[in-house]
């Protein structure tokens, strides 16, 4: 949040994936096995470090690049993209590592990857740009970016601390499930390569809705009502999702798992308009990146408690729905449903867009 406004927005995204090229560091790490973990760490943490970058950059580059009637379905593509690359991330090893692994298979997929960043790296740096030549509106020019005034203001928007809590457990509830999808589902007599696929089908089955929804958002600017449909037919596909989940229902838990995508991850660019809105003219890079901040710390939280609580039952047991981790789910998943509808935040942005376009006319 903070290089983002100190620095231009070129130099933070060049920085971000040159630090992605840390997975070129992981190869070092299949060259003596036994003791190549310290490379294979330092080759996750530099873009684990990275991540946040381009996450955060989302909301602000649609807001700086483009004007009223196409920010929304920019801002949610820009936010699909990471959840591309997961499907990307896991699909592609489960489709090269075998259970009979070997130093050659995870030198394919560490080359990939290492070769997708370096090519990411050398588009930035060629072709990105931090801001059109002139402001594509005037919401754009009247936002404020200092943060000694601006965090308190944010920390004091009672509209904009629903979302936050709102939205830190839930993001932090699907980073978990991501996480830990194969733990979750191997009990039930699942395998890794199942998991795979049902991550893939999770964000490619939120792709489409997220491409539907971003379209309804430009159209209608309808957010709060567009917020409490997904919100309530995420909440719906949990609990089947965890009523379906046992043994031989491969294609059931095939369908739960479209369906959490398909109103899950649609309430990332949702949620960034709405806390864009409801705070403006704070800077997005505050707002969104706060919300991202507290929702990877749940996560990080989140996935710590519920591997502990997958270990308490570690086999699947006939007639048993309600396990320790399966109610952990439910619980997070009703928490961050109930707070989320009783958000009613405002339309700062637009009202000031109207009102500049009523007084140029």
């Amino acid at each position: 949040m903070w290089a983002i406004q100190r620095f231009s927005m070129r130099t933070v995204m060049i920085i971000g994936s040159l630090m992605n090229l840390g997975a070129w560091i992981r190869l070092f790490s299949l060259i003596a096995p036994s003791q190549g973990y310290a490379a294979l760490v330092l080759g996750q943490i530099l873009p684990g470090l990275s991540a946040p970058i381009f996450f955060n950059a989302a909301a602000q580059f649609s807001t700086r690049w483009f004007a009223r009637g196409q920010r929304d379905i920019i801002t949610a593509v820009c936010s699909m993209a990471n959840p591309l690359g997961f499907a990307f991330g896991f699909l592609f090893p489960s489709l090269i590592i075998t259970s009979s692994s070997s130093s050659q298979q995870f030198l394919i997929v560490f080359a990939v990857e290492a070769g997708f960043s370096t090519v990411v790296a050398l588009i930035v740096i060629i072709g990105y740009q931090s801001n059109p030549p002139t402001p594509p509106s005037a919401s754009d020019e009247q936002q404020t970016s200092d943060f000694k005034r601006d965090f308190p203001r944010l920390l004091k928007n009672g509209h904009y601390l629903v979302l936050l809590l709102a939205f830190g457990i839930g993001f932090g509830f699907f980073n978990a499930l991501i996480s830990l999808l194969y733990e979750l589902i191997q009990p039930s007599g699942y395998s890794s390569s199942d998991a795979g696929l049902f991550g893939a089908i999770i964000i490619l089955s939120g792709l489409v809705s997220a491409a539907m929804v971003g379209v309804i958002m430009d159209c209608t600017h309808a957010y709060l009502t567009i917020l409490k449909v997904l919100i309530l037919g995420a909440c719906c596909s949990v609990v089947y999702f965890i009523v379906i989940l046992r043994p031989s229902m491969l294609y059931p838990l095939g369908l739960s798992f479209a369906l959490m995508g398909f109103f899950l991850l649609p309430l990332l660019p949702i949620v960034f308009e709405c806390a864009i809105e409801c705070t403006y003219p704070i800077s997005a890079a505050w707002s969104i990146g706060l919300l991202l901040c507290v929702g990877n710390v749940l996560g990080g939280v989140f996935s710590f408690v519920l591997n502990k609580l997958i270990q308490q039952a570690p086999n699947y047991t006939s007639g048993v729905i309600f396990t320790p981790a399966s109610i952990f789910i439910l619980c997070a998943t009703i928490c961050s449903t109930l707070i989320l509808l009783f958000y009613h935040g405002p339309y700062l942005r637009l009202k000031a867009e109207t009102e500049n376009v009523t007084v140029r006319h």
